[in-house]
């Protein structure tokens, strides 16, 4: 069974808990020190201690990290065991924009910079730790609990995204087509950066034309855009945008409602055979 020492600052608790509560769903044994460590321990001892009994060292790399004295030692600790031949193999995990350390500079690592690519750098390191399967898909952090004890499969529903809106228009990033002298890229600003199913039921409301003067758009980092005349934008292009980012809003908070639906369904109607074995299991006659 693959096990893993997450090496991290406490301000990225949160971040680190959902990691950890995906792998021990995925039947990772990880060491977290706020289940491992207790009162009155000596938490170098202790660290070095579970460093010593993992396979492998995630340290998650960030900006809060990098000033982290702590954290320097964990890593001096892991990097000292791998370098001496023992088998802990350190992995590097980058969860927002910061220099890796120096330390860690010749590794490869998982890039978890941006959320809506979670879930493939999260299969990435599956496969690094030796697992070879997706994992089940958590969302946010809930109710996190040591890997003593046991998950609901509802505390691992997927939350409502709020609302996208346009806000604006981004004058400077105007740009000139060059096959369609008369058109131009018109960048719209949205109210944040869509996730990739928002994108994909924007990408759906846009594939059929409801009009004649109806033109090509798209999503673009945090904007929509579309290829059209300046004149058309009011008349025609920006109403059209409006509604098809209500109607992106809308799929994708009814896919969540029925994903979560799905899973709940799930989930209860494993309790219900859980609980169907088990009472057979208590009516077995040993006299």
């Amino acid at each position: 069974m693959s096990s893993v020492f997450l090496s991290h600052n406490s301000k990225d608790k949160p971040w680190v808990r959902v990691l950890a509560a995906r792998l021990m769903a995925d039947d990772v044994v990880v060491w977290l020190d706020e289940a491992e460590i207790n009162i009155g321990d000596s938490l170098i001892d202790k660290i070095a201690e579970g460093i010593k009994e993992m396979k492998f060292v995630a340290a998650i790399i960030s900006k809060n990290s990098a000033g982290s004295s702590w954290v320097q030692k964990e890593l001096s600790i892991a990097m000292s065991k791998e370098v001496a031949g023992r088998k802990v193999t350190v992995l590097p995990l980058v969860i927002d924009d910061c220099e890796v350390p120096a330390s860690l500079s010749d590794k490869l690592y998982a890039d978890f910079k941006n959320p809506d690519d979670f879930e493939a750098s999260y299969s990435q390191l599956l496969r690094a730790i030796g697992i070879n399967r997706p994992g089940r898909p958590i969302q946010e952090e809930k109710n996190y609990l040591p890997k003593t004890e046991s998950r609901p499969l509802a505390a691992f529903e997927r939350p409502k995204e709020p609302e996208i809106k346009i806000i604006g228009i981004l004058k400077e990033r105007t740009r000139q087509d060059h096959e369609h002298s008369g058109l131009q890229d018109y960048y719209f600003q949205l109210s944040k950066r869509p996730s990739r199913d928002w994108s994909h039921f924007f990408d759906a409301s846009r594939q059929f034309p409801r009009h004649s003067m109806w033109r090509r758009a798209w999503v673009e980092d945090d904007c929509v855009v579309i290829k059209c005349a300046a004149d058309e934008l009011q008349r025609y292009h920006l109403r059209d945008l409006k509604q098809d980012v209500a109607k992106a809003n809308e799929s994708l908070a009814q896919a969540i409602e029925q994903y979560n639906a799905k899973e709940k369904f799930e989930a209860e109607r494993k309790e219900a055979e859980r609980i169907k074995r088990d009472s057979l299991l208590d009516d077995l006659d040993f006299s």
